[in-house]
């Protein structure tokens, strides 16, 4: 199972939070990381992020990233989005 954690950071506190999961076996590791985010967007109420590489370096190898102004088109009202996957306990 897949789980991403979504916070919403503004002055240093959380002020909005989700987790979403995917239990999706036949996407790609990547493909059910857009569709957490998607859902978590939606829940939110955010516009979709723009994915930069800086991302896609920060996630794979700390399996956490944060958002900021840079990845949004429109203004942002918050500080930070913090997408961090929930390790899967489940045994394989």
């Amino acid at each position: 199972m897949f789980k991403l954690w979504g916070s919403i950071h503004k002055n240093n506190k959380i002020i909005m939070d989700m987790v979403s999961e995917c239990n999706r076996a036949d996407l790609s590791e990547q493909d059910r990381l857009h569709h957490c985010i998607q859902e978590i967007c939606y829940q939110l109420d955010l516009q979709r992020p723009v994915w930069l590489q800086k991302n896609q370096r920060e996630f794979e190898q700390y399996k956490r990233t944060v958002l900021t102004q840079d990845n949004f088109i429109e203004n942002i009202d918050f500080d930070a989005l913090v997408l961090e996957l929930i390790p899967d306990d489940e045994p394989r």
